[in-house]
């Protein structure tokens, strides 16, 4: 078996940091030796629902990261880019709005989108965000007012369904609390290198309407990133201008002490000007296309929750309806020459494809669980998530239609029926529609004092049914051509681990779980060459040994975690001698690795965040990658990263306006964007290796508080993914040193 010894020592670590708890570490330390924060204080205690019910994080058996408003606020955080790589075993692979990833634990074959449903899961209040097949939208919902944002590393599929093989991100969005007023409101604004003045504003008020029984909440906010790329084609500064608008409204009623009702609407809506990476072959900040590529993302989730304790369990019902957009445009026009030539065409515009779609998602989860805390703890639920989603892809030129009259190979009226608009002259539309069913269930029998072994899986069913349509030049003279396809899949995820806690310092567990995901249908007829109806789900399965170990009376916690993944059948998109995409299953990796925390608050005056990834995602064999040949085995896996850290620490000075200062550090190693960047000879396209330094400064002052910020202070320009483009390399990067100050005051 490949790779044993670097497994044996991740699982030696995680022992070592069970077996090295001594009584020498737990001696008490003085609460009041000292001026200026010599106080001691515990670390803080945060409840997650990982395991769809609240449960203290460390009481949890599996890898569970938290990030809280609090640490959110501390480090000024907008959306995913700024938090969620400081959990252990992540990487965010930051791009352009709505199409940037999560990657979990190396589990991916891109770091951007692919032709199947996705490996990481998101959700927000428990309401799945993640549709079959391409995703449209991936959510980056911002971080004011959340209550926080769980992160859980692993596959998923027991409890939260499809296309968490990875791992999980939750959003915990605050709802409406009917136990009094609550009010803030926050500004900021702030320069980056090379671009205008930015600024946002957010507002939140939480409304008791009537004490105890009903209230609202409602937020707003509004951001605008300034652009910092030059795109010397479009003769435009700053050209990649992005504007996030939204909010959420939230309603509570308690119309008796066992049942709460809770209503919770999000709004967002995110424009770009242009698309947000740069092409080193033509300058630092610099881009070149001949035309703007915008995006537009908008993302509307609507749920309604019923909570109801009965005698000796609890019910949850939680229902919901989403609707996500996104349009693309691209700029095509190198490729323009070879479509003049091959249509007889005299097209002299740019060349563009129009790309995106619109979903809709229906979903329905009820489960009943027993109240906690006894001997024999379970859960049981079923659930159903019905999406109909329509894609599209229009390729066209301004003036197309004139120039198909004037080519001898159409000629005069043909441009009418070809391209109707008079510009799009090519088009494949693609409509989706998935259902997902499960029953699930877990329990968890603590049958010795320290010991607890939890039992569950989900038994499921999906079923994909796609109709794909093509007219254009394409299909002409002809009728459109309207072809269906289809996949139906069920099976079994299970999921077994066993918890032992000797003490109230120290857990151990083992766990091992699997996930799965949507296969994929293909279109039949498109090639002359055979291919499959469709991929089927990847076979994951997950085992890891982990450790969370409390030292100094609760202010300092260290945490470890040896993980194993072995991946097969995975979803690829694979291509026919005739230039056809298919959809098929093949190939092996794994992924293993160590991951380390540590939280350290000594005194009120200071504490410190640090963790530490170790991994290797690898193929275990070769794997033919569509376009450019063969990845051997040992190759990577596109998306993640060998070697991570992150540090935040915090020093809090008393006295008046009790500044606070934080820097934090995050270093993550190089890594690939894409499979096909190890393939002998195929262009490298590398991302990662970078370092940024981030420094922060809060003043008190009564109920405001004042913060001045640094971000990226090193000014690096640190690759987050790169993509080759049909105008050159492109390189999604860190936003270059930035400065500001930001206002958020309180009720």
């Amino acid at each position: 078996m490949p790779h044993v010894r670097p497994l044996a020592l991740a699982v030696r670590t995680c022992c070592l940091a069970m077996l090295s708890v001594a009584p020498a570490w737990a001696q008490q330390v003085d609460a009041g030796n000292g001026a200026g924060g010599s106080e001691v204080i515990a670390l803080d205690r945060i409840v997650v629902t990982a395991t769809k019910r609240a449960e203290p994080v460390r009481e949890v058996a599996g890898s569970v990261s938290a990030v809280t408003a609090e640490q959110l606020d501390a480090l000024g955080a907008q959306g995913l880019a700024d938090y969620v790589q400081r959990t252990p075993g992540v990487v965010f692979n930051n791009y352009q709005p709505g199409v940037s990833h999560v990657v979990v634990r190396g589990i991916a074959t891109s770091a951007g989108n692919v032709q199947g449903q996705a490996t990481t899961g998101y959700f927000l209040n428990e309401v799945p965000l993640t549709e079959p097949g391409w995703t449209i939208a991936v959510p980056d919902i911002d971080a004011f007012d959340l209550s926080r944002v769980e992160v859980l590393r692993g596959p998923q599929g027991t409890l939260f369904g499809s296309a968490s093989m990875g791992g999980a991100v939750h959003y915990v969005a605050n709802t409406a609390d009917p136990g009094g007023y609550d009010a803030a409101v926050e500004t900021t604004i702030s320069r980056t290198r090379n671009a205008d003045t930015g600024y946002a504003a957010k507002a939140m008020v939480n409304l008791p309407v009537r004490e105890d029984v009903f209230a609202v909440r409602a937020v707003a906010q509004y951001r605008d990133a300034p652009g910092f790329l030059d795109n010397v084609g479009t003769g435009r500064s700053g050209a990649n201008d992005t504007n996030v608008a939204g909010g959420r409204l939230s309603a509570v009623l308690l119309p008796g002490d066992a049942t709460r009702l809770e209503w919770l609407s999000l709004w967002q809506d995110t424009e770009a000007d242009d698309n947000a990476y740069r092409m080193p072959a033509f300058g630092d900040l610099v881009r070149n296309t001949a035309i703007a590529e915008p995006t537009g993302t908008d993302v509307a989730i609507h749920s309604l929750r019923l909570e109801h304790d009965f005698a000796g369990a609890s019910l949850t019902a939680v229902a919901s309806r989403q609707d996500k957009t996104q349009d693309w445009r691209f700029d095509f026009t190198p490729y323009r020459d070879g479509y003049n030539a091959d249509l007889g065409l005299d097209l002299d515009t740019p060349l563009y494809i129009d790309s995106g779609g619109e979903s809709t998602g229906d979903s329905l989860e009820l489960r009943l669980a027993s109240h906690g805390g006894g001997r024999f703890d379970w859960l049981v639920g079923a659930m159903v998530f019905d999406t109909d989603k329509r894609l599209h892809e229009r390729l066209g030129a301004a003036g197309a239609a004139a120039a198909f009259d004037r080519s001898p190979a159409y000629g005069p009226g043909t441009g009418a029926v070809i391209a109707p608009d008079g510009e799009i002259f090519n088009a494949f539309a693609t409509r989706v529609e998935g259902r997902e069913t499960a029953l699930f269930g877990e329990a968890t029998w603590r049958f010795a004092p320290d010991w607890a072994l939890t039992l569950g899986g989900r038994l499921f069913r999906t079923r994909v049914d796609e109709t794909s349509t093509q007219v254009g030049f394409s299909t002409f003279p002809g009728a459109p051509v309207v072809t269906p396809a289809a996949t139906r899949e069920s099976g079994f995820t299970p999921k077994v681990s066993l918890a032992w806690s000797p003490s109230d310092r120290v857990m151990v567990y083992a766990l091992a779980s699997e996930g799965f995901r949507f296969g994929t249908p293909n279109t039949p007829g498109l090639s002359a060459f055979p291919v499959p109806s469709g991929s089927r789900s990847d076979s994951l399965r997950n085992y890891e040994l982990g450790a969370r170990t409390s030292w100094l009376d609760q202010r300092l916690w260290l945490d470890a975690t040896a993980f194993y993944v072995d991946w097969s059948d995975i979803q690829l998109r694979l291509q026919t001698p005739d230039f056809f995409n298919y959809a098929a299953n093949g190939g092996k990796a794994s992924s293993q690795g160590i991951e380390f925390s540590a939280q350290w608050r000594p005194n009120a005056m200071f504490d410190l965040v640090q963790t530490t990834t170790w991994q290797q995602a690898r193929l275990d064999e070769d794997l033919f990658i569509l376009w450019y040949g063969t990845a051997p085995k040992g190759a990577r896996l596109p998306g993640s990263a060998d070697w991570s850290t992150t540090t935040a620490a915090n020093v809090h000075f008393g006295g008046r306006y009790a500044p606070t200062l934080s820097l934090s550090h995050q270093y993550l190693s190089e890594g690939i964007s894409d499979l096909n960047s190890a393939v002998p000879g195929a262009p490298a396209n590398r991302q990662g290796d970078y370092h940024q330094v981030d420094l922060r400064v809060r003043l008190r002052l009564g109920t405001t508080d004042l913060t001045l910020f640094g971000t990226n202070l090193g000014d690096t320009r640190g690759v987050t993914r790169s993509v080759a483009e049909v105008n050159g390399l492109g390189e999604g990067i860190l936003r270059p040193r930035t400065f500001g100050m930001t206002v958020h005051w309180r009720l």
